[in-house]
């Protein structure tokens, strides 16, 4: 039976492309070819397969070619057409391939023909060449299309925002919008609009506001005119758009565009949710609204609604920069009462740092015991300074005695305010061996007390007469103990019993100074003294404490002139008062304003006539100097 001529057309090779480099012609196959659908056709990515004659040697591994042998031998031919040679099949069915040598002889019509080498074997990334000769290539590039990556540095948009889809893109934008990014936001959109050709649409609309709630670039302005350009072309708001406006204005505020956007809202059924109401309460509080804030916080803690932190922490805030730190204290011990342990250091800190300011004894020692004495916050060194005045000014000797400890374990260095704030707190407790053992301290630390450092233990020691004698007696015990009494002590007993009118024990302490103080008294003491010689009309005593300090070479000072001169001016022969004054003005002082007045109106009394230059000198230097 004559065999059947097998056609390879296109089809053929497309199916089998190794089977045509090695055969140049139907006529190399030797006997009828079976028809090709009549065999299971291997991958020819993995094996390459080609007709019994010729056989070339590829190095297969034994393993593959036991397994096409054995599919050979039990390969049934039932399907085999009526008409069809079988010995011309079992001649012409695909074989594994024979180990052979390297070099391959070719047979043709039974002659040996030149060798020729194997057939080229693709590699398994390279495309085979019906794909690249076909039209799937460019239907792939067509809907995947090259990036012009010069192009898009050009424009300046991202080669990764380009490839994305459009639901990516759009998810990009509200992400971007939420966080205030600006260029971003643009980027996006002009992908979207001129790449994409996305009509104006709300969520277009929603980016464009949203963005807006960044601090620095967005304003209320904007999306008043971004909504109104809404409305020109036919877009209606939605629940988004809505929310993301009342967001934006807790950054912006503008009350009536919020009361404006709440009033659509109830027209149009949209509830206003937990997040919403949070935004409407942040713009309150940034408009200082703070009544109506804490009556909508009131309200949505009646309904059972979860207050997130940060409006807590903004209504602190925004509290304390208006000062009112009653309403800012009685927020933090609510949230502490409930059980809140996630309020932030950085809020305490903030409470703590304006209470002391505003010297509000209450939150600073609510904030102390909480958050400072449990070692959760560390308190700088200036707003430990302010925390000390504040328990000056309320007599809280504790907390002025930890504000020291702490300072001290940082080595800070003390100065005269530290020493007579940690004095100012334990005069009011009545202590007075302790605030007369801080002037001591200050001594030893080179830091000479001086008058202004002993106001607080003069309003202390002049409550009661015994009280300046005690205070004395405590003198010579820390003086029994080694202590360093500095003289400004001594005087403020001095002044304080000389205000209790008592002249002859001021002199008495006096005299015991001088046992105490190594270096004897100051121009102070005989100020102090002269003071209660005018009050006890003593023009002899005063006489005696001006030779006494010229005997001390003590100089006086304009203070010790002026009371010289009303001490004078109490006696009728007021001559002496002139010439303390002459004196005085001849070291380039002046009497204080009170003393020219006293002047004026003994000379008008007794009808002198150096009353004309003491009244010029008292209207054309009125207020000028202000003396004790």
């Amino acid at each position: 039976m004559k065999a059947t001529r097998q056609v390879l057309d296109g089809l053929w090779h497309c199916l089998c492309p190794s089977f045509g480099p090695s055969i140049r012609s139907v006529k190399d196959v030797k006997g009828p070819i079976a028809p090709f659908w009549k065999y299971r056709l291997p991958d020819v990515r993995t094996r390459t397969f080609v007709i019994s004659t010729p056989q070339f040697d590829y190095g297969y591994a034994q393993s593959d070619i036991d397994w096409i042998e054995a599919r050979n031998a039990s390969k049934q031919y039932k399907h085999v057409p009526d008409g069809i040679d079988r010995t011309n099949i079992e001649e012409t069915r695909l074989v594994a391939p024979q180990p052979r040598k390297p070099s391959v002889l070719g047979v043709r019509n039974g002659k040996v023909t030149k060798p020729r080498s194997p057939p080229h074997r693709k590699p398994l990334d390279q495309k085979p060449a019906f794909i690249r000769s076909s039209k799937l290539e460019d239907k792939a590039q067509r809907y995947n299309p090259p990036v012009n990556y010069k192009g898009l540095r050009d424009e300046g948009q991202s080669p990764e925002l380009v490839q994305l889809s459009t639901e990516e893109l759009y998810g990009k934008l509200r992400y971007a919008a939420s966080r205030g990014q600006n260029e971003e936001v643009g980027k996006l959109i002009k992908i979207l609009v001129a790449d994409r050709h996305e009509q104006p649409n709300q969520q277009l609309y929603a980016a464009v506001i949203l963005v807006n709630v960044d601090p620095e670039t967005g304003s209320a302005a904007t999306i008043a005119k971004q909504l109104e350009e809404m409305k020109a072309e036919g877009i209606n708001a939605n629940a988004a758009i809505y929310f993301g406006v009342l967001k934006v204005l807790a950054v912006h505020p503008d009350y009536i565009l919020r009361n404006k956007v709440l009033e659509e809202m109830r027209e149009r059924w949209i509830t206003l949710t937990s997040d919403g109401s949070h935004y409407v309460i942040a713009g309150l509080l940034r408009e200082r609204h703070f009544e109506i804030a804490f009556e909508k916080l009131e309200q949505l803690e009646a309904e059972g609604i979860r207050i997130y932190g940060w409006l807590y922490e903004l209504f602190v805030y925004m509290l304390c920069q208006a000062e009112e730190v009653d309403a800012a204290l009685k927020l933090m011990q609510q949230r502490v009462a409930r059980g809140e342990i996630s309020i932030p250091s950085t809020t305490w800190y903030f409470l703590l740092d304006t209470a002391s300011r505003c010297l509000h004894y209450e939150a600073v020692h609510y904030v102390w015991k909480k958050r400072v004495e449990t070692m959760y916050l560390n308190p700088a060194s200036g707003l430990c300074l302010n925390i000390l005045n504040t328990a000056s000014r309320h007599g809280d000797a504790h907390l002025a005695t930890d504000v020291f400890r702490i300072l001290g374990n940082r080595s800070s260095v003390f100065s005269p305010a530290h020493y007579e704030a940690l004095l100012e707190a334990y005069v009011p407790s009545g202590d007075i061996k302790t605030s007369l053992t801080i002037l001591c301290m200050m001594r030893e630390a080179k830091l000479e007390p001086e008058a202004t450092s002993t106001r607080a233990l003069y309003q202390g020691l002049k409550n009661r007469p015994e009280t300046p004698r005690e205070a004395l007696e405590t003198l010579r015990t820390l003086h029994k103990d080694g202590r360093e009494i500095p003289v400004a002590a001594v005087n403020v007993i001095i002044e304080a019993t000389v205000s209790l009118n008592d002249l002859p024990k001021a002199i008495e302490h006096y005299k015991t100074l001088h046992t105490l103080c190594s270096e004897g008294p100051n121009t102070a003491t005989f100020n102090v003294l002269l003071r209660g010689c005018r009050m006890a009309k003593r023009k002899d005593l005063a006489m005696f404490l001006a030779s006494e300090m010229v005997a001390l070479n003590i100089r006086p000072d304009a203070l010790t002139y002026d009371r010289l001169v009303l001490v004078c001016l109490r006696e009728d022969d007021y001559e002496d008062a002139f010439e303390y004054y002459y004196e005085m003005k001849s070291q380039g002082w002046r009497p204080r304003q009170g003393t020219l007045v006293a002047m004026i109106q003994k000379c008008l009394a007794n009808g002198d006539k150096r009353i004309d230059s003491l009244k010029e000198e008292a209207e054309g230097k009125r207020g000028d100097w202000r003396g004790q």
